[in-house]
């Protein structure tokens, strides 16, 4: 009854008796109306322009865009309109719309997607991996309903940004929490290191849970850096992480650093170590530069959960002919606290998800034996496009084959006696 009168197409009866009668029905079918307005906040707002008062009833309205919008009123009935349409500009850009109606004007939050466009697949996002280098870190974040998380990382990674110029790229997965609101805000005033120096960040939001792979492809389709660190919201900087990430990276036969390593020798029990040479580095935090993606190809996007999908890529990265490395050091510069995501599961969730993920990661590296850090041979790996071995001896490059200098041909090549792969390069 309450509902039926409040959104009455009734225009006779004033919006002050129609809420009067509510509180009437109330008071025999205790519902607590009256609490939950009060809860609210309800906002009397008095149109000099009307008879009728409108009561904006939504508990999302702060106190002082509640005061702009009354403010625009009144510059509206006076027919200052000039000065009302500023004032809508800076409620727009606090991230509330208005809707002017015969009685007044109603604000609303703004949905993500009216704010900043959604995406609904990683392909939706503006691939800048043959623009120029636009800074030198992109910071990369998937948030996916982890709000404390992520504001404690983005927060930790102004605190220790120790004059680096970066940048943070960060995809909303389809978060049903308050995670969206904390970005939107984010988005909005944007983020300072101690000094009061700007921190670059743009948001993506994904109108669905795209999965762990795809929202990783996402940010770095949108990232400009030269070094690409991916970063899991359950680590917390403490110190400098950049200047050994740069001394690693910087030698062209490392692809992949982290903090944390893994080594196997059976391709299916994989146990931590320091490496400095491992199979692979955990997705807590990983590091390369930006022009190794055309060798190492976006994620694969069969992995919606996070798990395998770090040793995954790192075989890649090893096919590739690079190096991956476990820094130890930067252990000590980071504090890695639980993963919710892991600890959010039931035991039976953790299993199907792994499996799952497994069984993708197996159907691609059963074998790789020659590709580990315990098999490794010198002489059956080589560095470079232009090694005499790299592609075998099996496929040769006659004048009239070759493009135009400065532009890239693809064929399959291999820095491996036993694996190839395949993607655009150059040949001096």
């Amino acid at each position: 009854m309450a509902q039926a009168c409040g959104r009455s197409a009734d225009r006779t009866t004033p919006e002050g008796r129609k809420l009067a009668l509510l509180l009437e029905f109330d008071q025999v079918l205790g519902l607590g109306l009256a609490d939950f307005i009060a809860d609210c906040r309800l906002q009397i707002v008095d149109w000099p322009d009307s008879q009728s008062t409108i009561y904006n009833l939504q508990s999302t309205i702060p106190e002082q865009i509640a005061a702009l919008v009354t403010e625009r009123a009144t510059l509206r009935s006076a027919g200052r309109y000039a000065e009302a349409d500023a004032l809508r500009e800076r409620i727009r850009a606090a991230g509330y719309s208005l809707r002017d109606t015969r009685t007044g004007s109603l604000a609303a939050l703004r949905t993500p997607e009216e704010e900043f466009g959604s995406i609904s697949r990683a392909a939706d996002v503006p691939n800048m991996l043959t623009t120029p280098d636009g800074c030198e870190f992109s910071v990369n974040l998937l948030a996916h309903n982890s709000r404390a998380d992520l504001r404690r990382c983005v927060e930790s990674i102004a605190r220790n940004r120790y004059g680096r110029d970066l940048e943070i790229v960060i995809v909303d997965n389809g978060s049903t929490d308050d995670t969206q609101a904390e970005l939107q805000t984010l988005a909005r005033a944007g983020l300072r290191d101690p000094s009061g120096a700007p921190i670059p960040i743009r948001v993506l939001f994904a109108d669905h849970d795209l999965g762990f792979a795809a929202g990783r492809n996402a940010t770095m389709r949108a990232s400009r850096g030269r070094y690409i660190v991916l970063l899991d919201t359950s680590i917390e900087l403490c110190d400098d992480i950049w200047t050994p990430l740069v001394r690693v990276l910087d030698d062209q036969q490392v692809g992949l650093a982290g903090p944390y390593g893994l080594v196997t020798t059976d391709l299916n029990e994989f146990r931590e170590s320091d490496g400095p040479d491992v199979d692979a580095i955990e997705g807590y935090l990983m590091a390369f530069r930006r022009a190794l993606l055309p060798e190492i190809g976006w994620f694969e996007e069969k992995f919606r959960f996070y798990r395998l999908l770090d040793i995954y890529e790192s075989m890649m990265v090893k096919t590739a002919g690079y190096r991956v490395l476990a820094l130890p050091e930067l252990a000590a510069l980071v504090e890695k606290h639980p993963h919710l995501e892991w600890y959010g599961l039931t035991e039976e969730e953790r299993a199907t998800k792994s499996k799952r993920n497994f069984d993708i990661y197996k159907r691609r590296w059963h074998h790789g034996q020659s590709l580990l850090a315990a098999n490794f041979a010198p002489e059956d790996r080589w560095f470079g496009h232009d090694h005499p071995r790299h592609v075998g001896g099996r496929h040769a490059h006659p004048p009239e084959q070759l493009p135009a200098p400065g532009t890239p041909h693809s064929h399959k090549h291999q820095h491996w006696l036993d694996h190839d792969h395949e993607h655009p390069h150059y040949h001096e």
